[in-house]
């Protein structure tokens, strides 16, 4: 199977606490035989479990491109209001 070189398809994936499920969804996206390269960007919205770590694993260990972006709580709700 010949394979193109540029990123033809990005795979979006938001997590919030998903440490139960978010191993199968990886594994379904990295399991894809594919004549194109695609990436896979996990977006963790600040997981207080262990999504981030599960996602950082996959990212160490999988050959194919995974991304991985945190978000950072910049303020909590209570500064935001008392910022008003």
């Amino acid at each position: 199977m010949e394979v193109k070189n540029d990123i033809m398809v990005s795979v979006i994936c938001t997590a919030y606490n998903h440490e139960k499920y978010i191993r199968q969804c990886l594994d379904g996206f990295v399991m894809q035989k594919t004549n194109f390269i695609f990436e896979v960007i996990v977006h963790d919205d600040a997981s207080t479990d262990k999504t981030a770590d599960i996602i950082r694993e996959y990212q160490k260990n999988i050959r194919k491109s995974l991304s991985q972006f945190f978000k950072k709580l910049i303020n909590t709700r209570k500064e935001l209001m008392s910022a008003n």
